[in-house]
């Protein structure tokens, strides 16, 4: 993020947490779309998300006064905020999520911005994406986490650090083998339908 951006985030962030609405609420116009991408990213359904997002900042609403703006990224506060509230929803629908797996909806890459696009718009897109995201579904929970912090949301490496509870060189390393995990992915899965065309 750009120093005076972020110069005017902490501002905002400063007056919010004073009980300023409107303050709050610009923060909310920037980081809710992100804060959807993320939660459909992870999720099946887009209501779910879309009701997620909304918890999210109301939990942040409440806790806003125990921020502290000085060393801790907003944004990654934000993200460690969302994860929270996305693992309470598995906890929550433990049995109808079968286990809680994390499917990444491509669909949310492209609508995030506009949370009632027409669904049946994204549907060439899901499928021109399906092979990636059939990938990605063979990562294990941190892979396939750091991704989309970085990538889907495009948080910086200090704040997915912030978010995912880890160091920055951490997350590097994360990063750095995730890239390689989806690479292997990409590959075993070109190799298995060039196999299955040949027969």
């Amino acid at each position: 993020m750009p120093e005076r951006q972020h110069a005017d985030e902490a501002r905002l962030v400063q007056q919010a947490q004073k009980g300023d609405i409107e303050a709050f609420g610009q923060l909310y116009e920037f980081y809710a779309p992100l804060v959807f991408r993320f939660l459909f990213s992870h999720l099946d359904d887009r209501l779910d998300a879309e009701d997620l997002t909304e918890d999210v900042f109301i939990r942040v609403w409440e806790a806003l006064p125990g921020f502290r703006v000085q060393g801790v990224p907003f944004g990654g506060y934000l993200f460690r905020v969302a994860r929270n509230a996305l693992y309470d929803h598995y906890r929550r629908n433990r049995r109808r999520s079968s286990g809680a797996e994390l499917n990444l909806e491509w669909e949310s890459v492209q609508t995030a911005g506009d949370f009632h696009l027409d669904p049946a718009e994204s549907v060439p897109r899901d499928i021109e994406h399906g092979e990636l995201r059939a990938s990605l579904a063979k990562l294990r929970e941190d892979y396939r986490m750091v991704l989309t912090l970085r990538f889907l949301v495009g948080l910086s490496t200090e704040e997915t650090a912030v978010a995912m509870r880890r160091s920055a060189g951490a997350v590097r390393v994360l990063q750095h083998r995730a890239l390689l995990s989806l690479r292997q992915a990409i590959e075993q899965q070109e190799s298995e339908e060039n196999d299955h065309q040949t027969f």
